[in-house]
């Protein structure tokens, strides 16, 4: 009686095995369906292969594009007192010179930085960086809490807003602080670039150079 019960229920499914059967006796009788099989999982290998290869390049090319490094900014100075000293700041963010007084022994320059995702780089977008502030520095902790401090704001002409503009964006691959700081010294001239990695400061001349290397052996 149980067994009558359950007939329906084995029918449905008896019913779409025999139809699956049937068709797969079909296509395995038919000649030559080993090699369209064969053929079709080919052909989707290599799609899958290219797109991997395409990915790569994509990415290499991208991180090529993005070790180049681009100078943002040149300073010369001139001392005109102890710890104190005048600085011309050339920057290419307006593309103006800034005559400027720091007190210290050594320089800082601050910035924000946006950087794009691989596609973006590929296709020629370059970080875009906002130049935050200069300050000057003292060696000794001393000097740093109780000597004159010098902080100069440099936002007033940045090109964007990074709270208005990376935190709607989907392409905005990072979003960092970035700052570099060496000594201030007579003569000295120096240049900052904006790489991979963020800001990077360099000695141009011997006196920069010659700083660079005291400051290292104190």
């Amino acid at each position: 009686m149980k067994l009558m019960t359950q007939w329906p229920l084995f029918a449905v499914l008896v019913l779409p095995g025999l139809v699956l059967a049937y068709i797969a006796l079909r296509l395995l009788l038919r000649r030559g369906w080993v090699r369209g099989f064969v053929r079709g999982t080919l052909g989707v290998a290599c799609l899958v292969g290219l797109v991997i290869i395409g990915l790569f390049i994509v990415d290499l090319a991208a991180y090529r594009a993005f070790t180049r490094e681009m100078i943002i900014a040149t300073l010369s100075f001139s001392q005109q007192g102890e710890q104190i000293y005048e600085v011309n700041l050339e920057t290419n963010q307006d593309q103006q010179q800034r005559t400027l007084v720091l007190n210290g022994d050594e320089w800082q320059l601050d910035a924000r930085v946006l950087t794009w995702s691989g596609p973006l780089v590929v296709l020629g977008m370059e970080p875009v960086y906002r130049l935050d502030r200069i300050s000057g520095r003292y060696q000794t902790v001393e000097r740093e809490l109780n000597a004159p401090r010098t902080i100069i704001d440099l936002r007033a002409d940045a090109l964007w807003s990074a709270s208005e503009v990376s935190d709607w964006l989907p392409w905005v691959n990072a979003r960092f602080g970035s700052s570099v700081y060496l000594p201030m010294v007579d003569n000295g001239l120096f240049e900052v670039v904006l790489g991979a990695q963020g800001l990077v400061a360099r000695p141009v001349n011997e006196p920069a150079r010659d700083a660079l290397g005291e400051w290292f052996s104190d």
